[in-house]
């Protein structure tokens, strides 16, 4: 296979963690040919540690040497904070294929913008490419699901990677700069929830179902069970800044019932994410663990009557395989050969549309009114 020239924008916690790591990994499918971040000490420290050549505080003065071949890139890989529409058009007008992190966009006007574009997109969904989430689906084709239940434990970010060494936060960032960075998710926000919608709601919105549920969202959508209709919703026991808990009830596509809960624990020992679907003759259960440790696999365990009446249980690991590495061998094939990807666009209107929803039976159970397109939902 041909390496591919890609370049990093974003050097924050899931780029130091995990891509980067990947892309090295990957020296066979990969040449890291440029990074850029707001901050110029880390993306020298960045960019010294993994010997890339290219170096910018960004994405414009990424693009202008794309531009101006001293730095031309067949690819970049968006982990920017806050929304990332603003950044996939200006890299899909400059003919750059587009591997992004969640979330695509914060609103659907945003997505409207990027298939205008014409962008040649991979959405970071990684448990798509889990080999465990393949394993579920042998295990329920041609069974018809009667129940999913989804429950997450969620940790504080800092416990989840306090293994990664990350760099310190940084400080030397531009203040204009910053506030010219994040203008675009402020106003995204804004179109998706309405300017004057609560922080709190508008942080929820962001942070928990964009920046964490909506996995889930496109786990059970990747699997041919789409949540067709959210019903309720109820959140609890928030402390400023912490989110406290999202309860999720709803119908799937097929009939089948959902059951969503998302707990912000901070003190929990452990990031667990638990997707268990029932069905007439059995249950297939997917455990998720830290999403940022490598080859820490996902728990496949397919349930069963046996032929003497009894349980059959099965258990999956497989760790010499790593979701996160899986999706950037595919991307390599979708930049290479057009091989089309698990989640593009399309997609990822289909996820925010639900998230959306969540927000807007949020709403009626807490007595508020989202505007913008949630307004609608």
């Amino acid at each position: 296979m041909s390496r591919i020239r890609i370049g990093v924008l974003g050097l924050g916690a899931v780029t130091q963690s995990v891509h980067l790591p990947l892309l090295a990994r990957r020296w066979d499918l990969y040449e890291i040919a440029a990074v850029a971040d707001l901050s110029a000490e880390r993306t020298a420290s960045v960019a010294g540690r993994y010997g890339v050549p290219g170096r910018f505080t960004s994405r414009a003065e990424l693009l202008t040497a794309h531009a101006d071949g001293s730095c031309p890139l067949d690819a970049v890989l968006v982990a920017t904070t806050g929304t990332h529409g603003a950044d996939v058009v200006a890299l899909a007008e400059a003919g750059i294929a587009v591997f992004c992190e969640k979330p695509l966009a914060l609103a659907e006007s945003e997505v409207d913008a990027i298939e205008a574009s014409g962008a040649r997109v991979q959405l970071g969904y990684m448990k798509e490419y889990d080999p465990a989430t393949a394993g579920a689906a042998r295990a329920l084709a041609g069974r018809t699901v009667r129940a999913v239940t989804v429950e997450i434990l969620h940790p504080s970010s800092g416990a989840q990677l306090e293994f990664a060494r990350l760099l310190p936060p940084a400080t030397d960032v531009d203040p204009a700069a910053l506030a010219e960075a994040i203008a675009p998710t402020g106003a995204a926000l804004d179109a998706a929830v309405g300017a004057d919608l609560d922080a709190r709601w508008r942080t929820l919105y962001e942070g928990v179902l964009i920046g964490s549920i909506v996995h889930d969202i496109s786990l059970l959508r990747h699997l041919g069970h789409p949540i067709e209709a959210v019903e309720s919703a109820t959140t609890w026991g928030a402390q400023a800044p912490d989110p406290g808990s999202v309860e999720v009830i709803g119908t799937l596509s097929g009939g089948a019932r959902l059951h969503l809960g998302w707990h912000y624990l901070p003190e929990h020992p452990d990031y667990r994410e638990t997707v268990t679907f029932h069905h007439d003759g059995g249950s297939v259960s997917l455990v998720f663990t830290v999403p940022y440790l490598l080859n820490a696999p996902t728990v496949l365990t397919v349930t069963s009557r046996g032929e003497d009446g009894g349980e059959v249980r099965s258990e999956h690991r497989a760790p010499q395989q790593e979701a996160f590495e899986n999706e950037l061998t595919a991307f390599h094939l979708f930049v290479t050969e057009g091989a089309a990807p698990a989640s593009a666009a399309p997609q990822g209107r289909a996820d925010l549309v639900v998230a959306q929803q969540i927000l807007a039976r949020l709403g009626q159970r807490h007595g508020f009114t989202p505007g913008g397109e949630t307004a609608a939902r």
